[in-house]
């Protein structure tokens, strides 16, 4: 019978230099040594700025720029050098990696060298950047195990791609460097998981894979987008049946609304799967959009914790045991544009609404949000960056004599996000009365049991955020000074 295990997942800041490393080395061996928690099965993202890095490099390398394409693989060189000797004492442990830097390095030179070759015949040049785009968490896999054993625990790189993938098409639109459509196959996940990390857990070595990257059932290594290692951390713990998945971070878990522009933010203990999905939606950081995919049909619960903080409990994201009313937290997403299609017979076919959102799909651009929908009329939001393509495509393909076409820039949406908002009758309307008091209006809105979507315009959406947030979780109480104190003077007691 195989044994129970959790898997935890460090992300780049959490392994951004060799003291941080360290100190996920420690919570690594204190998981281990919890007699309450199961056997820790490691996911480990780049050290931070690594990614950026490597995506440099490969762009050096396309282009012919050798010298900067060089001074970019020596610098990167130097920098995991260096955080070797901070995590490894000197002797033969910090000679093993060395030997296993280098290593790994001479493979992403020859990496690179493969794309500076194919960059001119455009022999799968996506494919040959995502390659040496996956080097930061293979470096990062050694550091990582090193540091561990430095602890005492036994501790081993899982040096083969673990997720195994669908080929992924060519989708020139995509940015550089960025894979898209290479999704994790289940089955075949399953068993390449089980093969590559059991045998490890039942000898009681605490494998440590890396995130981010997978290989395609072709053959080819590719990776599953940027900011994709939460989801490969997800994808592995539901490969493996794992008990929870431990996402830890820079934050001590999600909070109701964005610190850097709210100042009274709280920490939310618990989220359900789809308050959580709707928060990274609408602009949430804490979480990658697709990281709860994998694990909530099988209702394995995540929690988001601090890596600088581990004594904190973090939030726990799973299943609902029950119905709170109003709002937990306040997202808003912003440079969006509102499109609205409109019939000038009023009594045109219905269907031709689906028609709208295949040709926006065509466009690569998902409706951020349904304002207003019926067979004569439809407004959606999409990234104000995609309005173009989609705009032309409409005129391209629907009549110009039947459907009028109009766009609005500047646009953000601020979600006010708790299962069960609209059970209170009261929680609508005192959002919208929030924006009054500020005189921001509310061009348009939507609702759902998971809360409602109020859209505002992009220049007043921080002061939306923080309005929203004052009234309906966190009100801000005045400091009260009493009539007699004067600037300069203290009270006498």
């Amino acid at each position: 019978m195989e044994q129970s295990v959790c898997v935890l997942k460090f992300g780049g800041t959490s392994v951004g230099n060799g003291e941080r490393i360290r100190r996920v080395a420690s919570i690594i061996t204190d998981t281990l040594h919890d007699p309450t928690t199961p056997f820790p099965v490691v996911v480990v993202s780049a050290m931070s700025g690594v990614t950026d890095q490597l995506l440099r490099i490969a762009r050096h390398a396309c282009s012919s720029e050798e010298e900067a394409c060089d001074k970019e693989l020596l610098a990167l060189r130097q920098k995991h050098i260096e955080t070797a000797a901070q995590v490894t004492p000197i002797g033969d442990e910090r000679n093993t990696l060395l030997h296993e830097l280098e290593a790994a390095l001479a493979q992403l030179s020859e990496d690179v060298g493969i794309l500076r070759q194919a960059a001119p015949v455009g022999d799968m040049v996506h494919l040959r950047t995502a390659a040496v785009a996956s080097w930061g968490e293979r470096l990062s896999i050694l550091l990582v195990s090193a540091a561990t054993r430095a602890h005492g625990v036994k501790a081993e790189p899982v040096r083969k791609e673990v997720i195994i993938t669908s080929h992924p098409p060519h989708d020139s639109s995509q940015p550089f460097g960025v894979v898209e459509g290479a999704d994790p196959l289940n089955d075949e996940t399953r068993a390449n998981a089980h093969t590559l990390i059991y045998p490890l857990v039942q000898a009681g070595i605490v494998p440590i894979a890396a995130g981010f990257l997978g290989r395609t059932i072709t053959g080819f290594v590719t990776t599953l987008g940027r900011n994709g290692s939460d989801y490969s951390a997800t994808t592995i713990g539901a490969a493996l049946d794992c008990v929870d998945v431990s996402i830890y971070t820079d934050v001590d878990g999600v909070l109701t609304a964005d610190p850097r522009l709210v100042a009274n933010t709280r920490l939310l203990p618990n989220l359900s799967y789809a308050e959580a999905a709707r928060l990274s939606w609408f602009g949430a950081k804490v979480l990658h959009p697709r990281t709860l995919i994998p694990i909530a049909l099988r209702n394995i619960p995540v929690r988001v914790r601090n890596s600088f903080r581990p004594h904190i409990r973090g939030t726990v994201i799973g299943p609902v045991d029950h119905t709170s009313s109003g709002a937990g937290a306040i997202s808003t997403r912003r440079k969006l544009a509102m499109i609205t299609v409109e019939s000038t017979d009023l009594f045109g076919a219905p269907e031709n609404a689906g028609q709208v959102f295949v040709l926006a799909a065509k466009a690569g651009a998902a409706p951020v949000a349904i304002c207003s929908s019926s067979g004569h009329h439809l407004s959606f939001l999409v990234d104000e960056k995609a309005i173009d393509s989609v705009v032309k495509l409409l005129h391209h393909d629907m009549d110009a004599a039947l459907w009028r076409v109009s766009v609005r820039r500047g646009l953000a949406a601020c979600a006010c996000i708790g299962s069960g908002f609209t059970n209170d009758p009261m929680s609508s309307a005192r959002a919208i009365t929030a924006l009054a008091s500020e005189r921001i209006p509310v061009i348009s809105q939507g609702a759902s049991e998971q809360g409602i979507t109020l859209i505002v315009e992009d220049r007043s959406s921080e002061r939306a955020l923080r309005c929203l947030h004052r009234d309906l979780i966190a009100p801000v109480i005045p400091l009260v000074r009493h009539p007699a104190e004067r600037k300069g003077e203290r009270r006498q007691a």
